[in-house]
């Protein structure tokens, strides 16, 4: 067996699976893009006026007559007289043969031989270039500006939407088949008998994994070797992913690490030294293929999904954050402890339950602490249980 800490850092070396896809730029945002996104044109693509008021070309005088005024989404205005000024609005184009802006707070405009003039009633030195957001300034045509593998946030989207991309390329999000195996499992509209249980491992993950936008497909098989693998291979032929729950421990009809080995999977780990979800199988395939197996008693399917397969997928970190936990049981001298708690702004408090087929005691959970091995203390690392 291997510790949970090895079995995390083995996990981040594994590749998740993806392609790429093309998508509506609306919908991209958290997706990692596929492409580099590349300035059309300079940046801004023209000389660009700062803010309301005039621009000159003479900065020497402080009254100039008005040449006319300039709006933001009208071409160059030609200040052809260089002693005159022209009245601008942010966003304008800068009028040719201009040297700086001068914002209308510094102004005072008034009436001269019936024609308007303006005059400048600033403090400070008025400075060549002032107010102007010099053409190609932030990025000149061609650069790249949003670089392939970033994630996409809100500015990224704006940047694309100012270079014209209505859709862009993006990394594929892995689609996912979901098995649950055992042949006391039946489907949740039917009534169990004595030694039947309904599903609600598969259901749990599928609504986690939809939320979070997989493309995912749910399946169930009898405890069966035969039909496993067959289904397996269908499910396969569609997914780059399998997350199964059951039918991994020790038991004699825990099968599925036998058919994912004879489906191509080589086992990259198998048992980790952790209470619940000590049986948990990670396997890989040569076609890149991955495959999950959790232990099929829900709270060891919970925490192996949320503990180990979540952050894989999402390519995240372990929580480092800690939290002080009261009423906790006795650390084990063997196994990592994972303990249900409930928190809140000023500690928690670790839930009673009776194992890992309890799932209704862990209902009142909203964390996950990790009890290391001969731990002392209440500080614990701990996983928030929200999607």
């Amino acid at each position: 067996m291997i510790t949970p800490t090895d079995a995390f850092l083995l996990l981040t070396e594994l590749p998740v699976p993806t392609g790429s896809q093309k998508i509506a730029l609306e919908d991209s945002i958290g997706r990692i893009l596929a492409e580099d996104i590349c300035a059309d044109r300079d940046f801004p693509p023209f000389n660009r006026v700062m803010m309301d008021g005039i621009a000159v070309h003479d900065i020497q005088v402080t009254e100039w007559p008005l040449a006319g005024i300039a709006y933001a989404g009208e071409p160059e205005f030609n200040l052809a007289d260089s002693s005159a000024a022209v009245e601008i609005m942010t966003g304008a184009m800068l009028p040719a043969n201009s040297q700086a802006v001068i914002k209308i707070e510094e102004l005072e405009f008034f009436q001269q031989e019936e024609k308007p003039w303006v005059r400048y009633i600033g403090i400070t030195t008025v400075e060549k270039g002032q107010f102007i957001h010099q053409q190609g300034s932030d990025a000149p045509a061609s650069q790249i500006i949003v670089a392939k593998g970033k994630k996409m946030g809100p500015v990224d989207v704006a940047i694309a939407a100012s270079v014209g991309l209505e859709d862009i390329q993006v990394s594929a999000l892995p689609s996912i088949g979901i098995i649950s195996t055992g042949d006391e499992i039946i489907p949740i509209d039917q009534q169990p008998l004595a030694f039947q249980i309904r599903s609600s491992n598969s259901i749990m993950i599928e609504s986690v994994l939809r939320h979070k936008g997989f493309e995912t497909t749910k399946r169930h098989v009898l405890d069966n070797p035969s039909s496993m693998e067959k289904e397996l291979a269908k499910l396969l032929e569609k997914h780059d992913i399998l997350i199964l729950t059951g039918g991994v421990s020790a038991g004699k009809k825990d099968f599925i690490p036998a058919v994912l080995a004879s489906l191509g999977f080589e086992v990259l780990l198998h048992k980790i030294a952790q209470k619940p979800g000590k049986p948990l199988w990670v396997g890989k395939r040569s076609d890149g293929k991955i495959a999950f197996a959790l232990p099929g008693n829900p709270i060891s399917t919970l925490t192996c999904f949320w503990v180990y397969f979540l952050p894989w997928i999402n390519q995240v970190s372990w929580p480092t954050n800690t939290i002080s936990v009261s009423q906790l049981p006795k650390s084990n001298s063997n196994l990592v402890q994972w303990i249900p708690i409930s928190m809140n702004s000023t500690g928690a408090q670790a839930l009673r339950n009776n194992g890992s087929g309890d799932l209704i005691n862990w209902a009142s959970a909203n964390a996950i602490a990790c009890l290391p091995i001969d731990h002392q203390g209440n500080e614990l690392v701990y996983f928030p249980l929200n999607s």
